[in-house]
């Protein structure tokens, strides 16, 4: 898992914190995961509609998988909000690009 995290750190340094944003932004969209970008970090969510009945009146859950900051000189990734199986996912499909 360091490994994978070390990975996506690197990944995170090449370019502005913008690009980064953008790039895990088009390529997690279609799998029911949203990034937003707040200031110099990115937080990305896993999307699940919940309650309603046969879809009406469902409220969207955003639930927080991984956070990625960006300090002047450092990329810092919050494990208190970290997802394994996401992390896997993300570290997989950006050493595909």
């Amino acid at each position: 898992m360091e490994d994978t995290l070390r990975k996506l750190q690197i990944w995170a340094s090449h370019g502005t914190i913008r690009q980064f944003y953008t790039e895990v932004s088009a390529k997690i969209s279609p799998l029911g995961y949203e990034a937003e970008m707040t200031g110099d970090t990115v937080t990305c969510y896993r999307v699940r509609k919940e309650g309603g009945f046969l879809g009406i009146g469902a409220r969207k859950v955003r639930e927080p998988v991984f956070k990625v900051t960006r300090t002047d000189s450092e990329i810092v990734i919050d494990e208190s909000s970290l997802d394994k199986e996401f992390v896997t996912l993300l570290a997989g499909m950006l050493a595909q690009h």
